[in-house]
């Protein structure tokens, strides 16, 4: 880093409220440049403690906090005339935004030891692991607190639950059909009886075999799943939604967005080939392009060079709120953390960047997003919306 006495003075005035915009920019702009974690945490560290100088300030609270604000994830959410992107930073330029706007915010000019401040009291937990199976009976089975074991014997297959994932193990030549549900607040992991790897996000079902034996492999999906396809070319995997439309596939990975309160389905592929199929429209799609199809319409787009990274945040443990819009972000919220969502006027027209891990109870998600012009109010498990006045 060049000139790290200047981009110190730039730190110092970002902690203490008094950047100008254009140097709150410049800074931003060095960290997403320069991703050397221990300079910057050196430089944090240094300010830090010649901003807490006073007698009841002991050292070790710093490593302290430091480390709960590392293990704290970011996002900065920013309306759509700021457009400020942030993505997934180093660690150490998370601790300076914490400082500068986050849920973690040290002050210690009052004479007292730093502490966090109080955010508004609203403590919803996040989703977790856990669905419900139902048998070709109608029997359901709910798996969030089973342990690894035999589930059960279907017709063609046993059914086993190990570390979190239900796998189907093809043992005959009979079928029946299964359903798992993720109700609201709960995601899960499923191995199909061909070896495809699918994880269903929160508020989503598939209807699937329990065991492939002629013909096409094809299940039934309503929500959002990820798929790793097994290569089976003699037997091609298909996905079917509720509106009719299919996306056949000989073995490829892909995600599946069809939430019947969306306006869209999308479809995103990451490896492979997949074509898509509705009424008139068909068309086959090349890794790295989504395509979006307007729901109970004929109308699509194909987008070139999506972020297949802010697609499978779900997957991998985040939120994201990459180009979405507040009435987006609120569905994604109702899905996740099993609240209903409600609005005071019109919704804001705000467009969210960044992300935040899905492991953050719902008072810390709301923090950030009203920065951005919007404010909330919670009672039981209604979440009231409404912009700033």
């Amino acid at each position: 880093m060049e000139s790290t006495a200047y981009y110190k003075y730039l730190l110092s005035r970002y902690y203490n409220g008094t950047a100008t915009p254009a140097e709150t920019e410049e800074l931003m702009e060095e960290l997403r440049k320069n991703a050397d974690e221990e300079q910057w945490q050196e430089l944090v560290r240094g300010i830090y403690m010649s901003e807490t100088a006073d007698p009841h300030y002991l050292p070790q609270d710093y490593e302290l906090v430091l480390q709960r604000i590392l293990d704290t994830p970011v996002v900065m959410p920013v309306t759509i005339t700021r457009r400020l992107w942030l993505r997934r930073i180093a660690a150490a330029a998370a601790v300076l935004l914490l400082l500068g706007t986050g849920t973690y915010l040290w002050r210690a000019h009052s004479g007292r030891r730093p502490g966090p401040i109080a955010v508004q009291q609203i403590d919803v937990k996040p989703g977790r692991e856990g669905a419900v199976l139902t048998l070709a009976d109608g029997t359901q089975v709910d798996l969030d607190s089973l342990q690894n074991d035999t589930v059960t014997n279907q017709q063609g297959a046993t059914v086993i639950l190990h570390n979190g994932q239900l796998a189907y193990q093809q043992n005959g030549q009979g079928t029946s059909y299964n359903t798992m549900s993720t109700p609201k607040g709960r995601k899960f992991r499923l191995q199909l009886p061909d070896g495809t790897h699918v994880w269903i996000n929160a508020a989503s079902s598939l209807r699937f075999p329990t065991a492939f034996t002629k013909g096409d492999r094809t299940v039934e999906l309503s929500g959002e799943a990820y798929f790793e396809v097994a290569p089976l070319p003699k037997q091609p995997f298909k996905v079917k939604l509720d509106d009719g439309t299919f996306i056949q596939v000989l073995g490829t990975d892909f995600n599946v967005n069809a939430y019947k309160e969306e306006h869209l389905i999308s479809t995103t592929l990451l490896r492979g080939a997949v074509k898509i199929s509705r009424k008139n429209i068909q068309q086959v799609l090349k890794p790295g392009q989504q395509m979006q199809l307007v729901q109970d319409s004929e109308a699509f787009t194909i987008v070139n060079k999506v972020d297949t990274s802010a697609v499978m945040a779900w997957k991998n443990g985040f939120l994201s709120f990459q180009d979405k819009k507040l009435t987006e972000v609120m569905h994604m919220l109702e899905r996740w953390y099993g609240i209903e969502v409600i609005y005071q006027g019109i919704p804001p027209d705000i467009v969210f960047y960044g992300e935040i891990g899905s492991d953050v109870n719902l008072s810390g998600v709301l923090k950030f997003l009203e920065d951005s012009g919007v404010k909330f109010s919670m009672e039981k498990n209604q979440l009231t919306v409404a912009a700033k006045q």
